[in-house]
């Protein structure tokens, strides 16, 4: 397979994408913290943390491309497996963290205080501005660590199970962002507490009216996400099949 990451060698795509993550993300601490000072209020320090959660799947697609590159190199065929599998698991528990970001918007409505048009109020821009641009980031995160990823399975399951593997974790997300905005459960709750997050997954189902809800919710998000994703994607990525595909 001859992949190239706009346009180039893939390795400084790549390396592009995460300066351009990290402006974006860097930027998403400024305008916070010149709200603050701007409104004399502690406001949305809570973004802090989810921007560092929406990285982790990013820096869990980093570990895999080591983890892959050190497997071949080294030949470490059961060892190289495993940790390939143990960090695909944590990569598939943490996706959802990048995306929720999109989820944050609902804090402006929370938190802005209008006073006449609001339109032409600077601060309203400054709420709208910190919350586009994080759920813009969340996006481009979980664009990042599911293309990284679904470069791997292309190379050894095909292109079109690549895609399968793609719509699945995005379907998989969508469920995961509704559990972690309206359940409060969080990724690593899934190995500490998988019995409790169940419960109230069942809790959910069994109701019709939040059954509803969660699957209008998780609809809109995956075709929110999806949409990004393929938008971003395909402006990154330009695949062709030259030959097999080999892992």
């Amino acid at each position: 397979m001859n992949d190239t990451v706009w346009g180039t060698k893939p390795w400084i795509g790549k390396l592009v994408m995460l300066v351009v993550l990290g402006i974006a993300t860097l930027f998403c601490f400024w305008i916070g913290s010149h709200l603050r000072v701007y409104t004399g209020r502690e406001l949305y320090r809570f973004l802090n943390w989810d921007i560092f959660l929406a990285w982790v799947p990013a820096l869990l697609a980093l570990l895999l491309d080591g983890a892959i590159a050190l497997s071949r190199y080294w030949r470490l065929r059961l060892v190289g497996k495993i940790v390939i599998v143990l960090l695909g698991i944590c990569w598939l528990f943490f996706y959802p963290n990048a995306a929720y970001l999109v989820t944050d918007l609902i804090h402006p409505f929370v938190h802005y205080r209008p006073s006449g048009r609001f339109a032409e109020d600077l601060e309203f821009w400054y709420h709208l501005f910190l919350f586009f641009n994080a759920g813009t980031l969340g996006l481009g995160l979980g664009t990042y660590a599911l293309s990284s990823v679904q470069q791997h399975i292309a190379e050894r399951y095909g292109l079109w199970r690549s895609w399968l593997f793609a719509a699945l974790v995005l379907i998989l997300s969508s469920i995961g962002i509704y559990i972690g905005r309206f359940i409060r459960w969080n990724s690593w709750d899934v190995f500490t507490q998988p019995h409790n997050v169940l419960n109230d997954m069942m809790t959910v189902v069994n109701d019709p009216s939040q059954l509803r809800f969660m699957l209008v919710f998780t609809g809109m998000m995956l075709i929110i996400s999806g949409i990004g994703y393929i938008l971003m994607r395909g402006g990154m990525y330009l695949i062709r099949r030259t030959g097999g595909y080999r892992w």
